[in-house]
């Protein structure tokens, strides 16, 4: 099987997987991850922070959001912007300010106040698979990784442990790599 094929493959399986996860069981987990998560030094020490609108039964971030919010905290929130094929980031302050856009994911506006994804501490991403070197599958459109590939502080996934893979996920050289990965049993520091 070609690196193509076998990304393909790991892609449409772990989402399936994902898929088929209840909702109860989607909230218990996510309530952990995002509970060890903001007792991370990750957390603790960003002032400025992106962090995603949960889709598909990905791994929810609005209590991230709300505590980031209530400790004075900026939170941008991803946009895609189709005519540029690019992701563009949104200082959001409520979660009313999101709406549904690409994808039917959740998005601010981009009237919003547009934020340099330079003055991030930390970049908080979602994807499909995760192996132990840090490698990350998206959905294969490589908008996150074409936006995040100058930024030098640290990009941290939040996954179900049956996202990190003990195999190793084939990459190619534009591919972003997470500093850690956070799940309901284990941060993986990379």
């Amino acid at each position: 099987m070609n690196r193509s094929a076998k990304k393909e493959h790991l892609r449409s399986s772990l989402l399936e997987m994902r898929r088929e996860m209840a909702f109860e069981e989607v909230y218990l987990l996510s309530s952990r991850i995002q509970k060890r998560f903001m007792d991370t030094s990750f957390f603790k020490s960003a002032g400025s922070f992106s962090i995603y609108s949960s889709f598909q039964n990905e791994v929810l971030t609005d209590d991230i959001f709300q505590k980031a919010i209530e400790q004075g905290k900026e939170v941008a929130f991803p946009r895609v912007i189709r005519r540029h094929k690019q992701l563009a980031f949104f200082k959001v302050n409520q979660l009313t300010e999101l709406t549904p856009g690409s994808y039917e994911i959740l998005e601010p506006e981009e009237k919003e106040v547009r934020v340099d994804p330079e003055s991030f501490d930390l970049v908080v991403v979602p994807g499909t698979a995760f192996d132990l070197r840090g490698a990350r599958l998206g959905y294969g459109k490589g908008f996150y990784d074409m936006a995040l590939s100058t930024l030098k502080c640290p990009i941290v996934a939040l996954a179900y442990d049956f996202q990190v893979l003990n195999e190793t996920i084939p990459i190619e050289p534009h591919d972003i790599k997470v500093s850690a990965i956070i799940t309901e049993k284990r941060v993986i520091r990379l």
